[in-house]
């Protein structure tokens, strides 16, 4: 069994998002990591002052290769990628997925959501996101609003979804799991996802829990992908994600907090295996 899953997004120096929490849910299923930051921030965009940057392209180039020199990625199955707010950053990110071909690329984009009012950062690079990285992807997990931006057209029913998916040159070989879907006939109290793979549509609903809090999309890709690297299929990754988010949301609001913690990932550990 591979030993790790390489995961090259955001970090914090506080709170649950990004690496932070994809790091954490690998390593609850028994899986080794490697964690490769695109920026270093004190704190999730979320809160009302951060301090930090984005990583220099030199210093994620030179991990990129520390980790090829040690043969890291050949005890991996797959690539995550996540936050990334720098085009030369994207470049790098997109070069190691063509150097290690047997890995599997997940694309979490990352830039987007309706509860922010839209883009974390500048068009022209979540543009430059989805021609770069899209392409060679293995499997996409956008929520609701950043396939809209992806497929440059807005849908409300999974008709006018499967024609625009059609129309996309980029999206129509692609395994793509929309989170967080926001469909006429998705009823309020309930979380829809769907999974789009051979122009099948899946649909999978789970209660809903009252609660906007960060990195929750980081915390599904990481668990599917962590699922996968255990043999399991792409349906039990997604159900078993979205019954642990699910318990996870619940305990937060239980105990009145408005962010995830180590204390209510852990508590559901048992969820994973």
């Amino acid at each position: 069994m591979p030993k790790n899953i390489i995961s090259i997004q955001s970090q914090v120096a506080s709170g649950y998002v990004g690496n932070n929490i994809a790091g954490f849910a690998i390593q609850l299923h028994g899986i080794d990591l490697t964690l490769l930051p695109t920026v270093f921030l004190s704190a999730h965009t979320g809160h009302p002052v951060i301090f930090g940057e984005a990583i220099s392209p030199a210093l994620l180039s030179d991990l990129v290769k520390g980790i090829g020199a040690i043969n890291i990625p050949a005890d991996a199955d797959y690539l995550i990628s996540g936050f990334c707010n720098l085009p030369e950053n994207i470049d790098i990110i997109a070069n190691a997925v063509l150097q290690y071909p047997h890995l599997k690329f997940v694309y979490d984009p990352v830039f987007g959501d309706f509860h922010c009012g839209g883009l974390y950062f500048e068009e022209a690079i979540a543009h430059y996101s989805v021609n770069r990285l899209l392409p060679y992807a293995r499997i996409l997990t956008p929520n609701h609003w950043e396939l809209e931006f992806i497929l440059k057209k807005k849908f409300q029913t999974i008709d006018e979804l499967r024609a625009a998916i059609e129309q996309n040159d980029l999206l129509t070989d692609k395994t793509i799991i929309l989170t967080s879907a926001n469909l006429t006939d998705t009823p309020p109290d309930v979380m829809e996802v769907v999974l789009i793979r051979q122009n099948t549509f899946t649909r999978f609903n789970g209660p809903k829990i009252a609660l906007e809090t960060t990195g929750t999309g980081d915390l599904f890709t990481a668990i599917v992908t962590s699922q996968l690297t255990l043999q399991k299929s792409l349906e039990d990754a997604i159900r078993i994600a979205m019954n642990f988010i699910h318990h996870t949301l619940s305990y937060v609001q239980s105990v009145n907090e408005k962010e995830l913690s180590a204390a209510a990932l852990m508590k559901h550990v048992h969820l994973l295996h």
